[in-house]
C-alpha cells in the first residue's frame, strides 16, 4: 500500500531485517494489531460483566440467607406445634368421619410449610463443603433413581469420563442434580427426552442436563437463580431449589450456567444446565 514509505512489502521486510524499519510502520500490520486489541478488550469486557453479575448474585444470596434464617427460626417452633396437633387430630378421627378430610388437608399443608422452612434453613446454612472422593458416575445414577421419571419421557445418560473420581460433597451435589432433573421433568408435561452428559479434564468434571421442554424465556433466565423466583403454579414450588443449587456449586468453586430456547421458530425448544466442578479443592 506504500503507507510505510517503501514501494513493496518485500523492500519493507528487507529493511526490517536490516534494522532500518519497524513492523509498526506497516499499515495492514497495525490494523491487524488494532483488531486483535479490540477483540481482547471485548472478551475482557464480557468476563468483567460475567464476574460482576456473579458478585451481585452472591450478595443477593447472602442477604436473602440472613433474612431466610430469621424467618425460618421464628416460624419453625409454632409450625411444629401445629403439625404435631394436626397429626394427633388426624389419627384420632374415624376414617368415615366428615372432618377426616379437613384434618388431612391441614396435615398436608403443614407438612408443605415444614419443607419450605427446611429449605429456608438449608439455604441460610450453606457455608461448609465436606469434600470426599466421589465417583461421579455412581452419584449421577443415585440422582436419576431419586427422581421418579414420567412414563412419557425418555432418559439418556452419556458418560464421557476418563476419570470419574472427584473430591466433592456428595450429598450437596446430589441435591443439585435431583433438583435440576426434577425441574427438567416438570418442563416436559407432554413428554420429551432428558439427556445427561458427563465429561472431564485433568482439573474439572462437567455435567450437562438437557431437556426438550418448553424452554425458559430471556427475562426469566436473568432471574432463574434468584431466591423465591419460580415459574411454577402456586403451591408447586418454593423458588429455592435453583438458588440453593447455585450456592452449592459456588461453594465448590464451580460454575453453573443455563442455555435455553423457548422460541420454536428459532429451533428446537429446550434447556441445558451445565455444571462444572473442580476435581480437587483449590489450594
Amino acid at each position: 500500500c506504500g503507507a510505510c514509505g517503501y514501494e513493496t512489502c518485500r523492500e519493507h521486510a528487507v529493511a526490517i531485517h536490516k534494522g532500518l524499519a519497524e513492523c509498526e510502520m506497516c499499515l495492514p500490520y497495525t490494523i491487524d494489531k488494532l483488531n486483535e486489541a479490540v477483540a481482547e478488550l471485548e472478551e475482557s469486557h464480557k468476563e468483567l460483566a460475567s464476574t460482576q453479575e456473579a458478585l451481585m448474585q452472591s450478595e443477593r444470596l447472602a442477604s436473602m440467607g440472613q433474612l431466610a434464617a430469621g424467618i425460618a427460626h421464628e416460624v419453625n417452633n409454632p409450625l411444629g406445634v401445629v403439625l404435631m396437633y394436626a397429626h394427633l387430630m388426624l389419627d384420632g378421627l374415624e376414617e368415615d368421619c366428615q372432618q377426616k378430610e379437613d384434618a388431612r388437608m391441614i396435615v398436608e399443608q403443614a407438612d408443605r410449610c415444614k419443607k419450605i422452612v427446611a429449605g429456608l434453613l438449608h439455604f441460610a446454612r450453606q457455608n461448609k463443603v465436606l469434600r470426599e472422593p466421589t465417583d461421579l458416575a455412581d452419584l449421577l445414577e443415585k440422582a436419576v433413581r431419586a427422581v421418579v421419571k414420567p412414563r412419557n419421557i425418555t432418559l439418556a445418560v452419556n458418560h464421557n469420563l476418563a476419570n470419574p473420581a472427584a473430591d466433592l460433597d456428595a450429598n450437596q451435589i446430589l441435591q443439585v442434580l435431583t433438583n435440576i432433573i426434577s425441574n427438567a421433568y416438570a418442563a416436559m408435561p407432554d413428554g420429551g427426552t432428558l439427556t445427561i452428559t458427563t465429561s472431564d479434564t485433568d482439573d474439572a468434571v462437567t455435567i450437562a442436563v438437557s431437556d426438550t421442554g418448553t424452554g425458559i424465556s430471556q427475562d426469566h433466565r436473568k432471574k432463574i437463580f434468584e431466591p423465591f423466583f419460580t415459574t411454577k403454579q402456586i403451591g408447586r414450588g418454593t423458588g429455592l431449589g435453583l438458588a440453593v443449587s447455585y450456592g452449592i456449586v459456588k461453594m465448590h468453586h464451580g460454575q453453573i450456567t443455563v442455555d435455553s430456547n423457548d422460541n420454536a421458530d428459532a429451533g428446537p425448544t429446550g434447556t441445558t444446565f451445565t455444571i462444572q466442578l473442580p476435581r480437587k479443592e483449590e489450594g
